[in-house]
C-alpha cells in the first residue's frame, strides 16, 4: 500500500514476461493452466481416453530421441493426443503423400521437420502426452478422397484434442514456437521511483522491501483476444495465424489453445483466458490466476458456447451462425476451393442443433433471411471482387465472391441485424438442390441453385456517376476513409421508371463499378421481406458514430413511416438468374404491390 494514499490509477498490477520463451517456461504454465481448467471449467471438460484420429504423430516419451512415427490408428485406439494449428507459409514443409505415408510410419527424423513442428513434438513430450496430430503429416496430401473424409472430421480432432499448440506469431514452419518476442521495448522493465513510500504487507509480522518496476503494458496480444477477430493489419504483423480462416474453427473447436504469441503466452479455453503477464483477468472476480470470464457477446468462444447450449432456440443459434460468417469472411484463405471447407467443422457442430439443410453457408431455415447478405464498403474491400468461374458457390451465397488477392471480401449481414427483417409472405422458396460431397456434406457444392416466387419487377441497371457531398468528405477525413470517398466516383443503381436507388453490388472492379454488368442493361428486382424499423426508428438507434451527416439530410423527405424493402438485385441469361447484389428500398414494400409473382431460379 502506499502510506500517503497516493494513487497511481495508470499503472496496473502484472507479473514479470521475459523477453524469451523457452520449453520449460512454457511447460510450468502450461501445467498450471491445465490443472485450474480441469478442476474448475465445467465448460472444458476433456476425457483423457479420446478416440485417436486416423493418423497421428506418435512422439514417443523420450524427450532426446531424435525420431517420431506417424501412426494410422483403429477404432479401439483411445488415448489422449495435442493438436496444432500453424501456418504453412511460402516455404515448403514435410507433407504425407501417398508415395511416403509408409515411410513417415517407418520414422521421420527430427531435422527433418519444420521448426514449429519440433517445438510442437517437445512440448507434447513434456507434459507427458505421445500423440500429436498435424494436418501436414496426419492427411494424405494428394489424395483428395482422403482429404475430404479426414477435413470432415476436423471438428472431432480439435475438440477431441487435450491441447491445441498454437504458432500463433510464426507464418510459416520458420517461426516456431519459442522465439524472442516481438516487441523487447515493451518488456524491458524499468525501477520505478514515484516519491513516496512503498509497503508491502507480508504474509508474517516482518517488514520487507520490494522494489517495483514498470513496463509498457502488452496491449497487442490483449486486444487481440478480447476483442473480435477482425482482420487489422496489426493482427497480421505480430500474430498471422489469428488472421487465417482455416485457424477459425480451430480455435473455436478446442477445448483448450495455447497460444505462442508474439508478446507473450495466451491461455484460451472455453470458460475463459489467461495470460503470462496475469492482466487478462476478471479484476471483478479476483481470479489469482487471471482466468477471464467473459461475458460479452463479441466474444467467439462464448458464442460458441451458446450453440452448444441446450437454452439457445433455433432462432439465436441462426443469429449466431451470421455472426460467425461475418468473422469468417474477414480472415485470409489461399485456396479458393476451401472457402466453404474451412468452415464445415463449425457447421457441423451447428447441424446438430438445427434440423434444415445446408446450402452453401446457408441454413435453409434462415431463408429468405440469410440472402440478405452484403459485400462490406469499398474503403475495406479496397481490391477488386469477382464471381468464381469455377462456381465453387451458387451467386446466392457468400461464398460466392472472391478478391484479386485470393482472400475471402468482406461481407456481413448488418441490413438484417440492425433493421432487422420479416419475410415477407409472398416470398417462396418453391425447390432447390445442391450437390455435395457423401464424405463432408458441410464442404464444397456443385450445382446449387434456388427457385423462388415472390414479386418480381423489371429494373435497369445505371452505373451512376456522382459528386461526393461536401458533408461527406469531412466525416469522411474524420474517419480516417477520405481516399475511399474521392475515388468512389460511381453509384450502382437501378432504376425503376423515372426514380432511381443506389444498391450494393456484390462484385466490384478497380473503379467500383459493378462487374459482369453494364449500363443500361436490364436487371430483376426479387422481393426477400422488409425491415421491422422504419427509416426514421433507423437513424434515432444507429449510433451518431457510424452515420454520416449527408445520410441524415434526407429522412424527413422520406416516407419514413415505411419499413425498408429488401429485394435481390439479380441478372437474367438463358432463363437462369444470378444474383448481382441486394436492394434495401426506404420507400418499403409499395413498389410491389402490384408486382407479378414469378418463379426464377437463381444460380
Amino acid at each position: 500500500m502506499i502510506q500517503d494514499n497516493t494513487s497511481i490509477p495508470a499503472f496496473g498490477v502484472s507479473r514479470a514476461v521475459s523477453s524469451e520463451m523457452d520449453l520449460s517456461k512454457c511447460l510450468e504454465l502450461a501445467r498450471r493452466w491445465m490443472k485450474t481448467c480441469d478442476e474448475e471449467h465445467e465448460f472444458c471438460e476433456n476425457s483423457n481416453e479420446m478416440r485417436l484420429p486416423t493418423r497421428v504423430v506418435d512422439v514417443g516419451v523420450d524427450q532426446d530421441c531424435d525420431i517420431v512415427h506417424l501412426r494410422e490408428t483403429v477404432d479401439t485406439d483411445r488415448a489422449p493426443y495435442m493438436s496444432l494449428s500453424h501456418c504453412w507459409g511460402l516455404e515448403q514443409i514435410i507433407t504425407t503423400t501417398a508415395n511416403t505415408v509408409q515411410e513417415r510410419k517407418a520414422g521421420i527424423k527430427l531435422s527433418e521437420l519444420s521448426r514449429t513442428f519440433r517445438h510442437a513434438v517437445q512440448i507434447t513430450r513434456g507434459l507427458g502426452i505421445r500423440y500429436l496430430w498435424i494436418d501436414s503429416l496426419c492427411i494424405i496430401q494428394d489424395d483428395m478422397k482422403d482429404w475430404e473424409i479426414e477435413s470432415a472430421k476436423m471438428a472431432d480432432v480439435y475438440m477431441n484434442s487435450q491441447l491445441n499448440i498454437a504458432a500463433t506469431h510464426s507464418s510459416s514452419g520458420k517461426g516456431g514456437c519459442f522465439a524472442e518476442r516481438w516487441s523487447l521495448d515493451s518488456l524491458n522493465q524499468v525501477e520505478l521511483n514515484i516519491g513516496v513510500d512503498i509497503l508491502i504487507e507480508p504474509d508474517e509480522d516482518e517488514d520487507v522491501e520490494y522494489k517495483i518496476y514498470v513496463r509498457n503494458a502488452l496491449h497487442v496480444a490483449h486486444d487481440h483476444f478480447t476483442r473480435s477477430m477482425d482482420y487489422t493489419n496489426t493482427i497480421e504483423l505480430a500474430s498471422p495465424l489469428l488472421s487465417r480462416a482455416w485457424v477459425f474453427q480451430e480455435r473455436l473447436l478446442s477445448v483448450r489453445t495455447l497460444h505462442f504469441h508474439a508478446e507473450e503466452l495466451i491461455w484460451e479455453c472455453g470458460s475463459g483466458i489467461s495470460c503470462e503477464c496475469s492482466r487478462l483477468e476478471d479484476f471483478q472476480g479476483g481470479d489469482p490466476d487471471g482466468l477471464l470470464q467473459h461475458n460479452e457477446s463479441e466474444q467467439l468462444k462464448m458464442i460458441y458456447k451458446s450453440i452448444s447450449s441446450s437454452t439457445s432456440t433455433e432462432s439465436q443459434i441462426l443469429d449466431i451462425w451470421l455472426e460467425l460468417v461475418r468473422e469468417y469472411c474477414s480472415l485470409k484463405l489461399t485456396k479458393q476451393i476451401d472457402r466453404l471447407t474451412a468452415l464445415s467443422g463449425l457447421a457441423s457442430r451447428v447441424a446438430i442443433r438445427l434440423s434444415g439443410d445446408y446450402l452453401a453457408g446457408i441454413w435453409f431455415q434462415d431463408l429468405p433471411r440469410a440472402l440478405c447478405w452484403a459485400r462490406e464498403s469499398d474503403y475495406r474491400n479496397k481490391h477488386p471482387t469477382f464471381r468464381d468461374p469455377d462456381a465453387y458457390a451458387p451467386s446466392w451465397s457468400w461464398a460466392s465472391i472472391w478478391n484479386d488477392r485470393n482472400d475471402l471480401p468482406f461481407v456481413n449481414y448488418d441490413l438484417v441485424k440492425v433493421r432487422g427483417f420479416v419475410a415477407d409472405t409472398r416470398c417462396q422458396i418453391q425447390d432447390w438442390n445442391c450437390s455435395r460431397s457423401i464424405t463432408n456434406p458441410y464442404g464444397m457444392c456443385r450445382d446449387t441453385w434456388l427457385k423462388i416466387r415472390a414479386p418480381l419487377i423489371n429494373a435497369t441497371f445505371v452505373a451512376d456517376e456522382v459528386e461526393t457531398d461536401p458533408s461527406a468528405l469531412e466525416w469522411a477525413e474524420k474517419k480516417s476513409i477520405l481516399q475511399y470517398i474521392r475515388r468512389k466516383a460511381v453509384r450502382s443503381m437501378v432504376r425503376f421508371g423515372e426514380e432511381s436507388f443506389e444498391f450494393s453490388p456484390d462484385c466490384a472492379d478497380a473503379d467500383l463499378n459493378a462487374t459482369n454488368i453494364k449500363h443500361r442493361d436490364s436487371v430483376f428486382c426479387v422481393l426477400l421481406g422488409h425491415s421491422k424499423l422504419t427509416r426514421k426508428e433507423f437513424m434515432e438507434q444507429w449510433p451518431a458514430q457510424y452515420t454520416s451527416p449527408a445520410s441524415k439530410v434526407s429522412v424527413e423527405q422520406e416516407p419514413s413511416h415505411l419499413p425498408a424493402a429488401y429485394s435481390l438485385v439479380l441478372a437474367e441469361k438463358n432463363g437462369e438468374y444470378e444474383r448481382i447484389g441486394i436492394l434495401v428500398h426506404r420507400g418499403g414494400s409499395g413498389w410491389w404491390e402490384g408486382a407479378e409473382l414469378c418463379e426464377v431460379k437463381i444460380v
